[in-house]
């Protein structure tokens, strides 16, 4: 369909459409940019790729990423706090997944 006809009618029954056409929800869009300005760093994104495969605890990530530990843990803090990822103990370590809107996000991009 054209955008914006001339026509009344069509103009008319085109408004309609739209109106009826599915609205995006303000508080889900504020959500989606905290997502991806906290991915925007490569780091952090490479841990999200490394999450979206298994749980890891910092020492893995620290290995698998070749960095140094404090910066990991660094990031992974900033990713929990904004909802990026999850954490959980088990024994005496702290192991980190990414968080199920984040897992959502990152599977419709691989479509």
């Amino acid at each position: 369909m054209k955008c914006c006809p001339a026509d009344k009618e069509l103009k008319e029954e085109w408004e309609q459409n739209l109106e009826h056409e599915v609205t995006v929800d303000g508080d889900e869009i504020d959500r989606m940019c905290i997502i991806f300005k906290v991915l925007s760093n490569p780091i952090r994104l490479k841990i999200a790729y490394h999450l979206s495969k298994q749980d890891y605890c910092v020492e893995a990530l620290v290995h698998a990423l070749k960095e140094k530990q404090n910066l990991v843990s660094h990031h992974l803090s900033v990713m929990k706090k904004n909802g990026v990822v999850e954490s959980f103990k088990s024994s005496r370590y702290t192991y980190y997944r990414l968080g199920p809107e984040v897992r959502a996000v990152l599977e419709r991009s691989k479509k």
